[in-house]
């Protein structure tokens, strides 16, 4: 059986079926028993045969454990070493008892689930809260499906009566389990007995022993406490996610379901695929408890806590739709599916003939998905087990680890060899080899690239931008093309409406004021929306509000539309305009349309209203006007939103049943002309010096919208995205064959014939600058041209949701790091496709301040609380509350007035500043994502509507991957120069002081930490960051200042040679002060300054050194430190650093030597980096003028 076909899921790898083994057959217990065994034998009875020393007992019994311990510790860090340890392989199923599982890179770990069967026989597994259920015909697991996956005929759901029988209910239970986010919150003994177990974890505790060993035992407690300390804060920081993540389930409330033919109340977490329930407007607390669709009656929901989308939605049910149609959730029906997590504002139920209403009034909607099936479960899941960090455990850590280890390993060679030849004491020998080898592998590397990473979630954080995906982050600073959707990401939602074109009678050009215009233009107007009535107020599109409002009509109850000015001249005798039915808005149709009774002083009329694209609506009419093309070209040319208008009037007065009756296609043809209605598109605030921003920083910036060519072309051009003159490949106008392309100007006064089989002719992408429609593109798909062309394209209009997807993924293969910025409706497969997504939500920053302030006194008066709690515990009185707070504390003010009326009644002013001290710490720790700060769209979610945040993940990319480079050259030359020292000066007499070692290691965190905190500058360079260290001026520039840095080591030490006579080693000895300890150890601070000092970038990415001031003052401090130490400046300082005296000769020297090493290296730097550094962007990125 193939193991990696096991599992039919993209998420998932590899995967093969296992038994477990007995404890004592484990890979790490038996084999070792027996080793243990022979040793002792050996030790005991044929010492002197095999032994002999006890350096060799002592080295063959801790390679032993040695062994032992890497065993049982990969199997805690590979679920591939824990099956083959731990477990037998099995081909059977029916034998099998687990399923190893490895998934995709980014998706979480590996592990060993069990496999458990079922009552009727059915064998499955849970991998992060999926279930996975086996298919015995095809020997393959495929995701648990549920009924809408099996069949999703629109009458399966109509003419459902819910779940009807006791065995049904319990088979479907045992089937799909409970509808809860059941998230297990370990103990933080457990949590960090799993960080206590990682690789870099034991690596460091393994180090700080050798250091124990070697008698550094102040050095040893230090890094020790660092390391706890460390690992402690990231176990809080996930025990608070993992409780946060706990109360995003909907709390469990009463809910009126169908079961047994008759409608009873069950808790909400109780429902179950196939339910029929009864749906009413959610309390505060609560919210839909699932996925549905509606099959009776209509619905207001806010989707704010799923997609991030603040504004309300109208909910249509599907009891209209014909039975034998598939149910098209993504398409056609999206408007009848109600995702669980989302809020119900407001109900209209269908009337009692219609459907069998439960006692509570609400909606009928048929329970599709349940728990983690859910569109919440999934965006649940992709909180908890996406990788929270980006870690040390990746290809180019290894490789980067594996180049120093060359140095270290040479260098522990030559102090075996030079010790054997001098008769060194083996056991001691052992351990300074050990030591130099460990020594290249930077213990704090992930630690490193821990605060890199978080440190730019914070900043982004505030910025209100949420990242789901953090390991992401650094791709944003490789970023080659920047995508963005044009309407309501480039442009406002908010649209002007300009007026109706196409009906005056003198000139079709001439626009028309709305309320000005035919009546049946303006009936057309007043009936072809989505808008609804919320208590007292409209809500929906914002471009359909912007409609009714400059026609001067207003929405009243029960979908009447009625002049909002009943002086109205024109409509003063008519009483009401009622909407029946609406065909809602498809990105895939291009158009919406509507069916209304008109009352008129002559009676009831039926009246169609159509609106949409002008292309597609120009086939529905019954008469085209001759200026039509010329009409809607001359106002998009202009960068105006066009949508077309149509009309028709069936039989006087068509009943509800009648209407229900009608087709969409019967409904939408032999349309009469109503105009065009224009709007005017502008584009937000912050757009145009964003995309210059980007533009100008090597960056591709393109347009994909849906919107028609000609205003794309326009918008592109005001944001300059465009420069020079645009061609568009469009379908020939009249073409018989969808293959009879054209490259046309936007003015058409240049038209090229295309043939999509032939190459595209290089002067076309010389020359211009190219905008393709969806129709031409679509000709190209799977041709091997369509690399260079979009490789060439700068706008794409009128593409499907589909296309958008296709043109990322060709970019993406083609080498190129993309970032998709759009509204996370129309987009969600663009934006998860792309490296980078960006959901853009429509939240204003007076609201984002609410909720901070919220926030802020939430976390005040949970600090005031916790105070309170310790004050009760020990008998003290309670401390007088924070000012912004004494309010929600009356009684505790009270208290203390009646106890000591000289007593202040609020905390002083100082205690207040604490306070607001503590919670702006609070504020720089890694932001916890809530439901409602993430979209189920796109990793990235601006809770903001400006397209500045797309600037601002860039430079938080281009920052984290500038730290991260840079602490890769700090680390790899401080192992170098630590593997040399503990190697050659080593053999020559050179060991340290604790207290030396102890402050050489505190300088190095707080200069790391300082890196990392680098504030990325306002403007976006042009030049690029490295994308990765494996580059010739990366390699070459640590090797040139390593050279550097022995050169002058060497120097110094035959130095001292010169002034002290050379003496017998005792490696075994104690610490003694000398002049080669003073010389080598004063030096080796110098190099620790040129490293952090010499390989800090700043400008043009982050602040520079002098700008990041705490940085800059530390390393002032310890260059300071170094020479004062080597003058004798300070005679203190050097007395308490055990320094010895130096004669003025020696000390000019080394004050010397320091010089030329610093300045030394910073001249490899400067030399190789104009030499070899590329900062260059690719090719796509470069503008041809």
């Amino acid at each position: 059986m193939a193991s990696k076909n096991l599992v039919n899921a993209k998420s998932i790898i590899q995967s093969s079926l296992h038994t477990r083994k007995s404890l004592l057959w484990h890979g790490y217990i038996w084999p070792f028993l027996c080793l243990y065994s022979l040793w002792l034998y050996i030790y005991i009875y044929s010492y002197e045969e095999y032994l002999a020393s006890e350096e060799w007992t002592f080295l063959t019994l801790v390679s032993l454990i040695t062994m032992n311990a890497l065993i049982f510790l990969s199997c805690q860090w590979s679920v591939r070493a824990k099956a083959c340890f731990t477990c037998e392989t099995k081909n059977d199923i029916r034998r099998a008892k687990v399923i190893k599982i490895i998934p995709a890179p980014h998706k979480g770990k590996g592990e060993l689930c069990d496999l458990n069967s079922a009552r009727n026989g059915e064998i499955s597994f849970f991998y992060q809260k999926k279930k996975y259920v086996w298919d015995d015909d095809k020997k393959v697991f495929n995701r648990l499906r549920y009924p809408i996956d099996m069949d999703s005929r629109i009458s399966i759901f109509r003419n459902s009566k819910g779940l009807e029988t006791v065995n049904e209910i319990k088979s479907v239970q045992e089937k799909y389990g409970f509808n809860r986010f059941d998230i297990p919150v370990p103990t933080f003994r457990e949590l960090f007995k799993e960080h206590a177990v990682a690789p870099f974890f034991v690596f460091q505790l393994f180090c700080v022993g050798l250091w124990v060993m070697d008698e550094y035992w102040y050095y040893s407690l230090f890094t020790l406490f660092m390391l706890v300390v460390f690992e402690s804060t990231v176990v809080f920081q996930r025990l608070k996610t993992l409780a946060e993540f706990r109360t995003m389930s909907i709390k469990p409330y009463p809910i009126y379901v169908r079961r047994k033919g008759r409608w009873v109340t069950v808790n909400s977490d109780e429902l179950l695929p196939g339910d029929l329930v009864s749906i009413v407007r959610s309390k505060e607390d609560g919210g839909v408890p699932c996925d549905m669709v509606l099959v009776n009656g209509t619905c207001i929901v806010n989707e704010a806590m799923l997609s991030g989308e603040s504004t309300p939605l109208l909910k249509e049910s599907i009891h209209l739709r014909e039975g034998n149609e598939e149910l098209d959730i993504n398409g056609i029906d999206k408007n009848s599916l109600i995702f669980g997590g989302t809020k119900v504002l407001q109900v209209t139920p269908p009337s009692k003939e219609e459907a069998a209403l439960a006692s509570d009034n609400g909606c009928i909607a048929y329970v599709l998905r349940t728990g983690f099936g859910t569109a919440q479960g999934k965006l649940v899941r992709t909180m908890v087990y996406s990788t929270e960090h980006v870690s040390a455990n990746n290809l180019e850590s290894f490789l980067f680890i594996l180049f120093l280890l060359i140095f270290a390993i040479s260098a522990a060679g030559y102090v075996w060899v030079k010790g054997v030849e001098n008769d060194r004491k083996r056991s001691k020998l052992l351990l300074d080899c050990i030591l130099i080898i460990t020594s290249v592998v930077p213990p704090e590397l992930p630690m490193e690239l821990s605060l890199a990473v978080n440190t730019s979630l914070v900043a982004l954080a505030k910025f209100a931008i949420f990242c789901t995906e953090p390991f992401r982050i650094p791709f944003a600073g490789k970023i080659d093309v920047c995508a963005f959707d044009k309407t309501g990401t480039l442009t406002g939602e908010n649209l002007v409406v300009e007026g109706v074109a196409g009906i005056h009678p003198d000139d079709s050009k001439i626009l028309m004021k709305p309320p000005e215009a035919l009546r049946d233009t303006i009936q057309t107007l007043a009936a072809a929306h989505a808008l609804v009535r919320l208590d007292d107020n409209i809500v929906g599109d914002p471009m359909e509000k912007a409609t009714l409002e400059a026609l001067e009509w207003k929405l009243d109850k029960d979908d009447t539309v009625i002049p909002a000015n009943q002086q109205s001249q024109r409509f003063q005798s008519r009483s009401k305009l009622q909407i029946r039915r609406r065909f809602q808005f498809s990105s895939a149709l291009k158009r919406m349309s509507s069916v209304s009774t008109v009352t008129t002083p002559r009676g009831k009329k039926t009246f169609i209203a159509v609106k949409g694209a002008p292309e597609t609506l120009r086939q529905m009419y019954a008469f085209v006007p001759d200026d039509y093309e010329e009409t809607f070209k001359f106002f998009t040319r202009r960068g105006s939103r066009v949508l077309a208008l149509g009309f028709k009037y069936l039989q006087d007065n068509m009943s509800l049943e009648e209407i229900n009756d009608l087709q969409r296609e019967s409904v939408e043809n032999e349309l009469n002309f109503a105009g065009f209605l224009i709007f005017h598109c502008p584009l937000k605030e912050d757009a145009v010096s964003t995309l210059k921003m980007l533009n100008e920083s090597s960056h591709r910036v393109i347009m994909i919208t849906g919107d028609n060519p000609l205003t794309a072309c326009h918008v592109a051009r005001e944001g300059a995205i465009v420069e020079r003159d645009v061609l568009i490949l469009d379908i020939k106008e009249d073409a018989e064959n969808p293959d009879e392309l054209v490259w046309k100007s936007v003015d058409e006064k240049i038209m090229i014939p295309v043939n999509p089989v032939e190459p595209i002719e290089p002067s076309i992408f010389r020359d211009y600058d190219i905008c393709i429609t969806g129709a031409a593109l679509s000709q190209y798909e799977n041709r091997p041209s369509v690399k260079e062309l979009l490789r060439h394209t700068w706008v794409y209009a009128r593409v499907s949701p589909g296309q958008k997807e296709f043109i990322l993924t060709v970019l993406k293969q083609a080498g190129y790091v993309t970032l998709m910025c759009g509204d996370g409706t129309n987009d969600v497969g663009a934006l998860k496709q792309a490296h980078i997504g960006v959901a853009l939500l429509d939240g204003k920053p007076e609201d984002l301040k609410k909720i901070a302030e919220h926030h802020r006194m939430q976390r005040l008066k949970d600090m005031y609380e916790n105070q309170l709690k310790f004050t009760a515990r020990f008998n003290m009185p309670p401390p007088p509350p924070p000012a912004a707070i004494a309010h929600l504390f009356p009684h505790i003010t009270q208290q203390l007035q009646q106890q000591n009326p000289a007593a202040p009644r609020r905390a002083p002013a100082q205690v207040d500043q604490i306070a607001e001290q503590l919670i702006q710490d609070f504020d720089d720790e890694p932001p916890t994502i809530k439901l409602g700060d993430a979209s189920v769209a796109a990793p990235f979610t601006s809770k903001l509507s400006n397209v500045v945040a797309i600037a601002n993940i860039v430079r938080q990319g281009r920052c984290t991957l500038v730290a991260t480079i840079q602490m890769y050259k700090i680390l790899a030359l401080n192992c170098l120069i630590s593997a040399y020292t503990l190697s050659v000066l080593y053999l020559d007499g050179i060991k340290y002081d604790d207290w030396q070692v102890t402050i050489s290691g505190m300088l190095l965190a707080v200069c790391f930490l300082c890196i990392s905190k680098a504030r990325p500058l306002e403007k976006l360079s042009e030049q690029r960051p490295q994308t990765n260290i494996f580059n010739f001026y990366i390699i070459l520039s640590i090797l040139g200042q390593f050279a550097i840095h022995i050169a002058s080591l060497i120097f110094i030490v035959d130095l001292v040679f010169k002034h002290e006579e050379r003496k017998p080693v005792d490696l075994e000895g104690e610490f003694e002060p000398s002049l080669l300890n003073t010389a080598v150890y004063l030096i080796s601070l110098s190099m620790q300054v040129s490293t952090f000092a010499i390989n800090y970038q700043g400008h043009p990415f982050r602040e520079s050194l002098k700008e990041n001031t705490a940085l800059y003052y530390g390393l002032l401090t310890v260059g300071g430190i170094a020479f004062a130490g080597a003058t004798e400046f300070v005679p203190e300082l050097n007395s308490m650093l055990k320094l010895v005296p130096l004669i003025n000769d020696f000390k000019l020297k080394l004050v010397g030597t320091m010089l030329f090493d610093f300045f030394g290296a910073w001249l490899i730097e400067i030399i190789f980096k104009f030499l070899f550094a590329n900062n260059k962007p690719k090719d796509i990125a470069r503008k041809t003028r």
